[in-house]
C-alpha cells in the first residue's frame, strides 16, 4: 500500500473526526486531501473497507451511541447536534433504523429488545442489545478474573507525544494488525532506528461490539521525537495530545482482551464520574507474545 494513499486517507479520517458535528461532503473532504472525488472514493474504500459516506454515518451513530450513556448525560438534542445530525427528529430516525432500537431505549439500558430489524444487523449480521455494553454479559467469575489481571487504575497527566503510524487495511483482524506492525518495523529498519522498549503503541478507534472487525480502524504506532522529519519520509503521523488520561494496566492473555474491554465498558465506565471522550483508545505495549498468549499493556483513554 503506497504511503501517499495511506497519508491521504489518514488525513481524511482525521478531518472527519475533527469536524463530525459539521455537514461533510465527499467533494469537501476530497479537496482537503487534494484528490478528485473519483480517486478519493476508490482509495478510501480500498484502505478502510467501506465507502466514505457509510464511514461518516457510522462514526456519527457510534459516537451518539456512547454519548447517550455518559455519566453527565447530554440531552438527545445535544447528542444530535454534536454528532452532525440536522435535527433531533432526523437523529432519532437514523439511530432507530441503524441499531434496531431507539435512542431513549438505549439510554435506559432496555433489556430484551430485538435489534435484528436494524441496518447494522441486516448489513453485517451484528445483533446488539442496548443493555449489553452497559449491563454486561460477563459472569461474576469472568468479571473477577478480569479484575485480578488489572495491575493499576489511575488518572495520569501525559505530555504531548508524537507517533509514526501505519493502519491495518483489515481492521482488527489479526492478519491486518500483524501486517501493519510489519510495515512499522520495515520503516524503522529502513531509517536505521533502533527499537526501544516502551515506544510501541496501538490506536484503536472502534468498538468491536458495534463495528465489524474488518472496518474497525487500528493503527500500529511507534513514538518518535521529530515529527516533522517523520512526515518528510512519507509515513503517517499522529500526535497524542497532552492532558489527563485514564490509565489501566492489564496483564493477561491476548485471547481474553475482548472480555477485558467488555468489563471496561459494562462495569467500569458506567460507575466512573470521569467524562470519557471516546475518541480512541491507546494501547501501550509492555510485553506481547503471540505464541505464549501473553498480553501486558497500558490502556489510555482521554478524560475531561
Amino acid at each position: 500500500m503506497p504511503f501517499r494513499d495511506q497519508q491521504r486517507v489518514h488525513q481524511a479520517i482525521n478531518y472527519v473526526l475533527e469536524n463530525i458535528a459539521a455537514p461533510l461532503s465527499v467533494a469537501e473532504v476530497a479537496a482537503q486531501v487534494h484528490l478528485s472525488e473519483f480517486h478519493f472514493h476508490r482509495i478510501f474504500k480500498r484502505i478502510t473497507n467501506e465507502p466514505f459516506n457509510q464511514f461518516v454515518r457510522r462514526k456519527r451513530l457510534e459516537k451518539a451511541f456512547h454519548s447517550l450513556v455518559r455519566y453527565n448525560q447530554p440531552s438527545i438534542t445535544q447528542v444530535s447536534e454534536c454528532c452532525g445530525f440536522s435535527s433531533p427528529a432526523n437523529f432519532s430516525k437514523a439511530f432507530q433504523a441503524y441499531f434496531g432500537f431507539s435512542a431513549s431505549q438505549h439510554r435506559q439500558g432496555a433489556l430484551g429488545i430485538d435489534s435484528k430489524n436494524g441496518k447494522l444487523f441486516s448489513k453485517y449480521g451484528k445483533e446488539i442489545s442496548p443493555a449489553l455494553l452497559y449491563n454486561g454479559s460477563l459472569s461474576e467469575q469472568e468479571s473477577d478474573d478480569i479484575k485480578a489481571k488489572i495491575k493499576r487504575t489511575e488518572v495520569v497527566s501525559l505530555p504531548e507525544t508524537h507517533y509514526c503510524v501505519i493502519a491495518s487495511t483489515q481492521g482488527y483482524e489479526i492478519e491486518g494488525v500483524l501486517e501493519a506492525w510489519n510495515g512499522i518495523q520495515q520503516w524503522l529498519a529502513f531509517h536505521h532506528i533502533e527499537v526501544e522498549a516502551g515506544r510501541n503503541a496501538g490506536f484503536c478507534f472502534d468498538n468491536t461490539w458495534l463495528t465489524p472487525n474488518q472496518v474497525c480502524r487500528y493503527e500500529s504506532a511507534y513514538a518518535i521525537d521529530d515529527i516533522e522529519w517523520a512526515k518528510q519520509t512519507g509515513i503517517c503521523t499522529r500526535t497524542l495530545p497532552a492532558g489527563r488520561y485514564l490509565l489501566i494496566e492489564y496483564a493477561g492473555k491476548m485471547s481474553n482482551i475482548q472480555s477485558f474491554y467488555l468489563w471496561l465498558l459494562s462495569e467500569y465506565f458506567p460507575t466512573t464520574r470521569l467524562t470519557i471522550t471516546y475518541e480512541y483508545v491507546v494501547e501501550r505495549y509492555l510485553e506481547v507474545d503471540y505464541e505464549e498468549d501473553i498480553f501486558h499493556l497500558e490502556v489510555l483513554i482521554k478524560v475531561l
